[in-house]
């Protein structure tokens, strides 16, 4: 301090060479009347007219504050036109028995507060620089965004009259140190009522920030009890977190309250540590404390957003998500779009290898249509049927045979004619295999499917046309057989039958220039490739992954307005097969795709909190009523009827 006016004390190096014999390693520590006057003589130099001067408003300001553990100190300067610094005033106080509890910080921001205030008649109403030891007031007051501690926040107010500018310089350049470790023991009036505004509004922050049905005596008690949290708590009062090393369990817990040791606040009258306006939960309340705030069963964002509002605690999102996702009636309650990418299949070897099967219908007249289309040439074998009974489909099936010859597989959905003990018996006798898609996911049987909608549309403009659909049905079926199709780019006829059909549009030739087979079958995989990258991103498609054991959801029909999307039992995987996943529970079985299926996780009683789930990711989807995907698309009519109560937009 002295070597800081050193410049306007005459001979200070003669008054000062006793006192610096004493700070030699060599020289024993003895102090004598010679000391005590060198000491006096300095102190007398620093109070002299020589290094102290009048206040001069046009003059650039500066204010040095500094924090010990039991007093502040400032110093008042300013500048000269030369550069050169002269001293306008000296103060210091103590500190209170509550304030040496402080943590350092919190001790550093309060000089700011004190020197300020002290020297208010000097400082109002012009711009000065407020010079600090501690780094992290620099970042506090220069930055307005800020979060800091409750008591700083509120220190923040009693600033707002005064134009400054934090400036960091190290310990060793600054001169209130020493009057900061030797203040004034007595005490003014000014640490009545203004110090304890921020005590008041400190207890204030703890008290309206305890969670519902969780009292503030509940907290501390489980604080004085939390061995971390009292480390912490020494931490923030001594300034030791430098202190922390390690590779423990233990250390890596401190060292995440290190990351925020500037936001840390202890109530000093419940001992009750706070981070910023918000309570520090004890590692005993926080499972009870993740319930409250999902009391209501809000959705992810809502439920961290109530927690981070009133309360904090390490890993706090990533434990609220898992209260989230773990909770069954939230999960049965929450639906979600997800979409697997598209499984194209492989075009067959030859045409009427492999066939697909399925129903249009009922049409008004209550009869049924019964479509058969090869996957090779896509072509279409209509038939108007009556009933849907395997006694009335076996003999049109057997007709369709008889004319184009018995298949490899027949694919088919699970409806009733398909999936009895005749058509079993059928598919044996005849000796082609029956492959069953996936139960209500009619995507699997894409073929037929996709031949629905353009036979349908042809029924509805003929009856729009008030033409009899039977007749109207002939000339559709000649036209399709005939038409170039958009994939193979050849008419189905043409690649079954190998020659050209006649239609009202005359012919040249019927010699069939049909293309060769390696030329069709990559026309086939390049549209495939094609339609399943658009589809993929339209949708945004990802990989499902089940494994066997998972606990999982099944979407079910909805059968009113409080019929969950979800049932709310969970079901156990027990194979996979690519996109087809079984599930079983209570010995009920269940074929579904992964699409329809939503993976659950259980609270097990080792990780309550989600301590083993700190880097899993969880996309928002709370509040969710109607499935909307990103980019508009057409329904078919043949959807399944689960998803009849869904508005996809």
């Amino acid at each position: 301090m002295a070597n800081y006016s050193a410049r306007f004390i005459k001979n200070f190096a003669s008054i000062s060479a006793p006192l610096r014999e004493l700070t030699r390693k060599d020289t024993p520590w003895h102090w004598t009347p010679e000391h005590a006057r060198a000491l006096q003589t300095i102190k007398d130099s620093l109070t002299s007219n020589m290094v102290m001067s009048y206040f001069d408003p046009a003059k650039n300001t500066e204010l040095v504050v500094d924090a010990s553990p039991v007093g502040l100190g400032a110093v008042l300067y300013q500048k000269d036109g030369k550069g050169e610094r002269h001293t306008i005033a000296y103060a210091s106080r103590a500190l209170s028995d509550v304030e040496r509890r402080y943590s350092q910080t919190e001790k550093e921001a309060l000089a700011i507060v004190w020197s300020c205030e002290h020297f208010h008649l000097y400082l109002y109403g012009n711009p000065f620089i407020l010079v600090t030891d501690h780094k992290a007031l620099e970042v506090i007051w220069n930055n307005p965004r800020s979060k800091p501690p409750a008591r700083i926040e509120r220190w923040g107010l009693r600033l707002q009259p005064y134009n400054f500018r934090v400036e960091y310089r190290k310990g060793a350049d600054n001169p209130a140190d020493y009057i900061s470790r030797h203040p004034i023991l007595t005490q003014t009036s000014e640490s009545t009522r203004a110090v304890k505004v921020a005590e008041e509004y400190v207890n204030f922050v703890a008290e309206h920030a305890t969670p519902k049905a969780m009292t503030l005596h509940e907290i501390k008690d489980e604080t004085l009890k939390d061995p971390i949290l009292q480390k912490v708590s020494a931490h923030i009062r001594d300034n030791t977190w430098h202190k922390i090393t390690g590779d423990t369990q233990h250390a890596k817990t401190l060292k995440k309250y290190r990351q925020i040791s500037g936001e840390l606040t202890v109530s000093h009258t419940d001992d009750i540590i706070l981070r910023g306006t918000r309570i520090v939960i004890p590692a005993s309340l926080e499972h009870r404390v993740l319930q409250l705030a999902h009391e209501g069963h809000q959705g992810i964002v809502k439920t961290k957003t109530l927690l981070r509002s009133k309360v904090w605690f390490p890993n706090i999102d990533q434990k609220a998500e898992l209260t989230v996702k773990s909770c069954v009636a939230c999960q049965a309650n929450t639906p979600i779009t997800q979409s697997e990418p598209l499984r194209m299949s492989e075009l067959p070897e030859a045409p009427w290898l492999n066939i697909s099967a399925d129903f249009y219908g009922p049409l008004p007249t209550g009869e049924y249509l019964l479509v058969v289309i090869d996957e090779y040439s896509r072509y279409p074998v209509v038939e108007i049927v009556r009933s849907v009974s395997a006694n009335t489909v076996i003999p049109i099936i057997d007709k369709v045979f008889s004319m184009f010859g018995i298949p490899r597989v027949l694919k088919t959905d699970n409806g009733p004619p398909f999936n009895s003990e005749q058509f079993s018996k059928f598919a044996g006798h005849l000796g082609f295999h029956h492959r069953k898609i996936t139960p209500l996911w009619p995507q699997a049987n894409a073929t037929a499917e996709r031949f629905m909608r353009t036979l349908g549309k042809a029924i509805r403009v003929a009856e729009t046309q008030s033409t009899p659909w039977k007749q109207r049905l002939n000339t559709f079926l000649r036209e399709y057989r005939t038409t170039p199709h958009s994939t193979t780019e050849a008419s189905p006829a043409e690649l079954l039958f190998k020659c050209k059909i006649h239609t009202k549009i005359p012919l040249i030739t019927t010699t069939c220039e049909c293309d060769d087979d390696h030329i069709i079958r990559e026309r086939d995989t390049n549209a495939k490739a094609k339609m399943k990258s658009h589809s993929d991103m339209r949708r945004h498609a990802k990989p499902i992954t089940f494994t066997p054991g998972d606990k999982v959801l099944y979407q079910q029909p909805k059968q009113n307005k409080l019929t969950t999307p979800y049932n709310i039992k969970p079901y156990a995987v027990a194979e996979v097969n690519g996109s087809m996943v079984t599930a079983t529970r209570d010995g009920h079985s269940i074929t579904r795709n992964s699409s329809l299926f939503k993976k659950i996780i259980s609270k097990t009683k080792d990780a309550p909190t989600g301590q083993n789930e700190e880097n899993e990711r969880i996309v928002d989807n709370e509040d969710t009523v109607a499935v909307k995907p990103r980019y508009p698309f057409r329904v078919n009519r043949q959807r399944p009827s689960y998803l009849n109560d869904y508005e996809l937009v």
